[in-house]
């Protein structure tokens, strides 16, 4: 298959959703001034008419409808822009009339608690909008702020990534697979921040020079402060429902911006339904976000194929199978999307064959739930 036909599946999709919310637009009042203003991806060239910045920091992929109810008020819908509200209405704001459109400014509280101060104007074909001091309902992530990987021992019993399966292969592998994924994470991820305003934030770091592929099983050393890298907001945002569903929505437009800036190796593999899943997934993920579970950990030992295991780490931040059994198919694919001198390492032969077998266990298995363990204090090595 052509390896640019996913890719423009998802930007033939999402032309022809703008396409029809266009035809929505309602000029009534004859003000020139209301319609769907966008910044998306997909908008038609000349078609970016929304100027949109969140906490500070421009934010594409988003639309903002403007409707005047008379020459002092209009409605004002912010669609998928605060964390997992599909649409925001701001009824009868206040606006004032200028040279060239209008002016607005207002405090608003979204359906799931955010509240939020706003500001933009108006002109034909053209609005300025800008959403400050934003804040999420407090939750148990919020209440700490920063939260931390632990930092694994290679054993079984401080690792950063867990698995739950009711699947005897993939039981059988994990007292393997969680110290190594674990260390992954460790070598990567050096904190998970949840911002107030409901951004996801994360300090990472890249390959570390002159190490291989081989050493990143092994426990990471101390990196050096200057190796990690504060992530940019407005990628993804998050909720949190009943203070134990985290739900992460990330920003559709950037990863089809990374689809394009990324030229991948052709899939060969992929049919029409396959893509169709995915993209629904996708779609999905963009307006209600990606359920994750908050489980409070106890440290109780549990039995893991006989074996008692303490897991250390104050939660348990992980998704299970229903989440992510749209993407499954899409796993032996991942060896096509390493480098090459991956592949020709040591360990290159056996990705394939390992990929082919995890996603196949992974098909059959009912329970699956997969995560990180993380802590409020940074462990110390």
């Amino acid at each position: 298959m052509n390896k640019y036909l996913l890719r423009n599946f998802l930007y033939a999709i999402c032309v022809a959703t703008l396409l029809f919310a266009c035809d929505d637009n309602d000029d009534s009042d004859g003000s020139g001034m209301s319609g769907i203003y966008s910044n998306k991806l997909s908008a038609p060239e000349g078609g970016n008419t929304l100027t949109l910045t969140y906490s500070g920091r421009e934010f594409i992929g988003k639309d903002v409808s403007f409707k005047m109810t008379n020459d002092n008020t209009a409605n004002i819908t912010l669609h998928g822009i605060l964390p997992g509200e599909t649409t925001t209405l701001l009824e009868n704001v206040a606006i004032s009339a200028g040279s060239n459109g209008y002016s607005f400014s207002g405090n608003g509280t979204g359906t799931n608690g955010t509240s939020f101060s706003y500001t933009g104007s108006v002109e034909k074909s053209k609005m300025t909008l800008a959403l400050t001091d934003v804040k999420v309902a407090t939750n148990q992530l919020t209440s700490n702020g920063n939260w931390y990987p632990v930092l694994g021992e290679y054993t079984l019993m401080r690792c950063a990534f867990h698995l739950v399966t009711d699947n005897a292969l993939l039981a059988q592998f994990a007292p393997m697979l969680e110290p190594i994924v674990g260390n992954l994470i460790c070598w990567f991820i050096n904190e998970v921040t949840f911002n107030p305003d409901g951004n996801i934030t994360a300090r990472y770091a890249t390959m570390p020079e002159g190490k291989a592929i081989g050493d990143l099983i092994q426990l990471p050393p101390n990196r050096q402060d200057s190796e990690w890298i504060s992530s940019p907001i407005n990628l993804a945002s998050y909720y949190v429902k009943d203070d134990s569903g985290l739900y992460i929505v990330p920003n559709i437009d950037m990863i089809l911006y990374q689809i394009e800036q990324n030229k991948t190796k052709a899939d060969g593999g992929l049919d029409a339904a396959v893509i169709a899943a995915v993209y629904q997934q996708l779609n999905k993920w963009s307006t209600t976000g990606i359920r994750m579970n908050i489980r409070k950990n106890s440290e109780t030992p549990s039995n893991n194929m006989g074996n008692l295991i303490a897991y250390k780490g104050d939660i348990f931040l992980f998704i299970d199978k229903e989440e992510i059994e749209a993407f499954l198919p899409l796993l032996p694919l991942v060896k096509d999307l390493l480098p090459e001198d991956m592949l020709g390492g040591s360990l290159g032969s056996m990705i394939g064959p390992l990929l082919d077998i995890l996603a196949n266990s992974l098909q059959q298995t009912k329970t699956l739930e997969m995560g990180m363990m993380l802590s409020k204090q940074k462990d110390i090595q």
